[in-house]
C-alpha cells in the first residue's frame, strides 16, 4: 500500500530530527524544513499529502506558510505546532482552515494518530460517502447528511458545519477549540462559545433522536478529548 508523505517545518532541530524518525514508520517520505521560505519551496518542489508547521519559525512563520498555501490549496490538511503563548496569534487565522493545531511538547503517539486520520479523511474526502450510526450517512461531495433512505436531514449552518468537521476526522475526537474556530468562523472566539458549542451539540443530537435516530447520540462527548462522529 502506498504511504502518503508528510512536510514537516521546525526549526528546533533536536525535535524535528527526533520526529521525522519516528514518523517515517508512517510516512513515505518526510521533507525536513528549518524555516518558512524552505518549507514553501519543499511543499511546491515534491506537493506532500499533508503539512505540518511550527508556528514560529525564522524568515516565514508557520501561519504565513499557512497562508501561502491556502492561496493555492484549499483542501490539504494543515497541522500546526503551537505554544500555550500563540492562542491569540491562532485566533486571528481562523480563515487558514487549519486542520488541528497540537500543543508542544506533542506526544508521538497523539501526532501520528492525528496525521495518519487527517490524511486518511482527506485520500476519501471527495468520494466516499461515510457510514454514521443509525443508517445515517455524511455525503463528503455534498456536504450533507442523510438518513437511511437517503433523504438529507435539514441542518442549519452551523449544525451543518459542526457534522462537516466531525466527519472529516472519521471518527476521532476532535478538540472544543477547533471545532469553535470552524463553526464560528466569523467571530474571533471567547469563554463563551464553550457554552454554544455544548448547546449546539445538544440541540443536533435532540434533532437526530426526535425526527431519525431514537437512541444513542450520533455526537459523543469525550470530555477534555472534545467530540466525534459516533460510527456504526
Amino acid at each position: 500500500m502506498h504511504k502518503p508523505t508528510l512536510l514537516y517545518a521546525d526549526d528546533d532541530q533536536e525535535s524535528r530530527e527526533n520526529y521525522s524518525y519516528i514518523l517515517h514508520t508512517d510516512f513515505d517520505t518526510v521533507y525536513q524544513a528549518a524555516d518558512g521560505k524552505e518549507a514553501l519551496r519543499l511543499y511546491h518542489e515534491h506537493s506532500p499529502d499533508i503539512v505540518l508547521l511550527d508556528v514560529n519559525m525564522p524568515l516565514l512563520d508557520g501561519l504565513e506558510v499557512a497562508e501561502a498555501i491556502r492561496k493555492e490549496n484549499q483542501t490539504i490538511p494543515i497541522v500546526m505546532l503551537t505554544g500555550h503563548s500563540d492562542r491569540e496569534r491562532l485566533l486571528k487565522a481562523i480563515n487558514l482552515k487549519l486542520s488541528a493545531y497540537l500543543l508542544k511538547p506533542v506526544d508521538i503517539i497523539h501526532l501520528l494518530q492525528t496525521l495518519k486520520s487527517l490524511v486518511a479523511s482527506h485520500t476519501s474526502y471527495k468520494s466516499k460517502r461515510l457510514i454514521l450510526r443509525g443508517g445515517l450517512y455524511y455525503d463528503n461531495e455534498k456536504m450533507a447528511l442523510f438518513d437511511a433512505r437517503d433523504k438529507e436531514i435539514n441542518l442549519t449552518k452551523k449544525e451543518r458545519m459542526l457534522v462537516k468537521t466531525l466527519c472529516e476526522k472519521h471518527g476521532e475526537f476532535c478538540h472544543h477549540d477547533e471545532i469553535i474556530y470552524r463553526v464560528w468562523s466569523d467571530e474571533i472566539p471567547d469563554y463563551r462559545h464553550n457554552k454554544k458549542l455544548t448547546q449546539l451539540v445538544y440541540r443536533l443530537n435532540k434533532k437526530i433522536a426526535e425526527t431519525v435516530s431514537p437512541g444513542l447520540p450520533l455526537i459523543e462527548n469525550g470530555y477534555s478529548l472534545g467530540y466525534r462522529i459516533a460510527l456504526p
